[in-house]
């Protein structure tokens, strides 16, 4: 071990791809900042958005000092850049629909794909779009389409809740069950709160970190990962390693689904 520990052997830093709300930080929406929180984030006008307690804090300057730190994140570009966080090594952004490159520009090559791949999205998000607005027996709901560099990415429909409250009755996933298999062909869809994203399925948050990841060329480099959401684990599939926070939807799923197979079986065990 002796040996091992002094050996001469450069330590090449491991690249940590990570996912940022709600797990390096959360919104003030979500928690009670307390005076031992940092601002992480601020909205458009400049006003503190998000903050980081006191044990994220010292996890978020471990991975700066530790690992080359990329986010993956449902973050637009601009989002991202009001994220007071030093990130130099690239990013993914919009679910996959952007990345940037290691001085935060658009990459152009993975943009000019995009633009090809959802040629064929354009007219059909518009077309979910105004059937959505149409749904006003579900309640109060907005809708826009998110866009990078004049492309469209994909729709959000947003319940309209009382000071935006995350936590209000949801209708969102009956909405989304009352629509037709023809109009959600090709589509995948993530809930966070009193949000619902259609995302086409060309805009991925893994394949975009495999695209940034092949023009790094790491070939030798440990990959980690963490994210807190189930829409996460496809980008954490391409880590070495990854982890979720406690408390996190992925955590949950995988104590209920634990819980639920032991139930089951009497054992825990593997997948075929």
């Amino acid at each position: 071990m002796t040996d091992f520990l002094l050996s001469s052997t450069p330590v090449l830093a491991p690249i940590m791809l990570v996912d940022l709300d709600d797990t390096l930080f959360q919104t003030h929406r979500r928690i009670t900042p307390q005076p031992d929180f940092k601002m992480a984030t601020t909205d458009k006008n400049g006003q503190a958005l998000a903050y980081m307690n006191p044990v994220q804090q010292h996890f978020v300057q471990w991975l700066l000092q530790s690992t080359h730190v990329i986010p993956v994140t449902a973050r637009s570009a601009e989002a991202l850049s009001r994220v007071h966080l030093p990130f130099q090594y690239g990013a993914v952004c919009s679910h996959g629909g952007t990345v940037l490159n290691a001085d935060l520009s658009i990459n152009r090559d993975w943009h000019s794909q995009m633009q090809q791949v959802l040629l064929p999205y354009k007219a059909r998000l518009q077309a979910l779009m105004q059937v959505i607005q149409q749904a006003v027996d579900f309640g109060s709901i907005r809708t826009w389409i998110v866009e990078e560099q004049g492309l469209g990415l994909y729709l959000v429909a947003k319940q309209n809740t009382e000071n935006d409250n995350p936590y209000a009755p949801n209708f969102l996933p009956e909405l989304l069950n009352s629509l037709s298999d023809e109009l959600l062909d090709g589509f995948y869809f993530h809930l966070n709160g009193n949000n619902l994203a259609f995302i086409p399925k060309p805009v991925s948050k893994a394949n975009a970190a495999k695209f940034l990841l092949q023009q790094l060329d790491v070939p030798q480099r440990s990959i980690l990962g963490f994210g807190d959401s189930l829409s996460d684990v496809e980008f954490l599939n391409l880590c070495d390693w990854w982890g979720m926070p406690n408390h996190s939807q992925l955590n949950r799923w995988v104590k209920h689904n634990l819980a639920q197979q032991y139930a089951q079986e009497g054992y825990y065990g593997d997948y075929q």
